[in-house]
């Protein structure tokens, strides 16, 4: 367990290298090296890690974790609430590693800028959560996002043991603008890279299939 600790403040470091370098050009091979690298931190050293060779077929569980992102309701210049949540996984899960995204025209509320730290309240199904980070993705994005006008905070947390509980994970705050419209709808949404993580204590990646192919996105509404 003191592994996934230190590999969760490793994502830390890392990450902040990442997204501090914004004025120097970089291929698309290296960025995708950049990318991936803080999340394969997360599991690289876990004693609780298997190896799946690449050409295994993970096959979606029947039924598993369910992610959503929440629906709310704010005025125009004042912050939105934006949460994670999950159901169907209570004790059933030990780490995370998640992007959420949120229109770029929304500010998050902000921990460290220097750092890219977000400011975040864990929730009642982080209870028992050991470490937990979230921080914004600011450079090299990848055009998914950047073509869609899309911002977007990773997050993580370990837990020692299937100690993640039902409900919601983790809450963040965005700015709303001062001249948005009553009625503006702002879709909340997830990326998915294929070095994300929802998994158990036995990493069955079976369960961490189903809970990306069936998340749910949620949005906010200008009152």
């Amino acid at each position: 367990m003191i592994k996934k600790i230190i590999s969760v403040i490793m994502v830390v470091g890392v990450l902040a290298s990442l997204t501090a370098c914004g004025d120097k050009t970089q291929n698309s091979d290296s960025r995708e090296q950049q990318a991936t690298e803080p999340y394969q931190l997360l599991t690289e050293n876990s004693e609780d890690a298997e190896t799946v060779p690449p050409t295994t077929e993970i096959i979606a569980a029947a039924d598993g974790p369910r992610l959503y992102m929440g629906n709310t309701t704010a005025k125009a210049g004042e912050y939105a609430d934006v949460t994670l949540y999950v159901e169907n996984a209570e004790m059933k899960w030990t780490m995370c590693g998640i992007h959420m995204t949120y229109p770029n025209i929304l500010e998050p509320e902000m921990l460290d800028v220097e750092e890219r730290l977000v400011q975040f309240k864990r929730g009642e199904a982080s209870n028992y959560s050991t470490a937990s980070v979230a921080m914004v993705w600011v450079n090299n994005l990848p055009k998914e996002l950047t073509s869609k006008n899309l911002g977007c905070v990773f997050f993580t947390e370990v837990f020692n043991g299937d100690k993640g509980l039902d409900g919601d994970i983790m809450t963040f705050r965005v700015k709303i603008p001062d001249d948005a419209k009553s009625g503006t709808v702002y879709p909340l949404g997830f990326y998915y890279m294929d070095s994300d993580k929802f998994i158990n204590d036995a990493n069955d990646l079976s369960l961490q299939k189903y809970a990306f192919e069936n998340w749910k996105e949620g949005s906010i509404t200008v009152e």
